[in-house]
């Protein structure tokens, strides 16, 4: 699948979100306060005023909680079963989202960005902006069968989520740590060993 802009901005946002979280990053939570949420909201070119309040850090941090519980019971999924029960959860809080954001959707073009589809107005919070565009881009990958883009890293002490734009599906590691690199080295480094044990 071709990802288009919108789709891969947002998947990118959902992902940096989801890794925020202070079981992943590595100096603990880093959506703690109202200038983190909107360094945040600017980094990912949020359209609108990024003004937040207390109550945005607090609903921005619920909503990666409950899209963080339902991603994974679609990522650790053994069974095509466990994966649409997983699936499932994640379409409620899809629409459990879309319904306390006020959602009112509409095409806009703004910032350099084609046209590309708003669940709120620029007048909605910041905290509501941000479910919504989370809300969008899971409706995009349920609708279109690729929900397992979404997945978590490889190295084994790393927990991060990632979002594989490949073709095929291979991507394996985050882009927060440089697990891909530090696992490679370390597997060299263990087959040298092992060929340097028998000689």
């Amino acid at each position: 699948m071709t990802f288009a802009y919108d789709i891969r901005s947002n998947l990118t946002m959902l992902v940096d979100l989801l890794n925020t979280s202070g079981d992943i990053a590595a100096d603990g939570d880093e959506l703690t306060t109202t200038a983190k949420l909107r360094e945040f909201a600017a980094r990912h070119d949020f359209s609108g005023p990024l003004i937040a309040a207390a109550s945005d850090v607090e609903d921005t941090l619920r909503l990666r909680a409950r899209f963080a519980a339902a991603l994974d019971s679609s990522i650790d999924a053994e069974t095509d079963e466990e994966f649409e029960t997983g699936t499932e959860a994640v379409v409620n809080e899809i629409n459990l989202t879309l319904g306390n954001s006020g959602s009112v959707p509409q095409l806009v073009k703004h910032d350099g960005w084609d046209w590309h589809l708003h669940a709120t107005g620029s007048s909605a919070s910041l905290a509501d902006r941000v479910a919504a565009d989370v809300a969008l881009v899971l409706i995009d990958l349920i609708r279109s069968g690729d929900l397992d883009r979404l997945g978590r890293c490889a190295a084994d002490d790393c927990r991060a989520y990632l979002a594989d734009f490949t073709r095929n599906r291979s991507k394996r590691f985050c882009d927060t740590g440089g697990c891909a690199n530090r696992t490679h080295v370390a597997a060299f480094r263990a087959r040298r060993s092992d060929a340097d044990s028998h000689i």
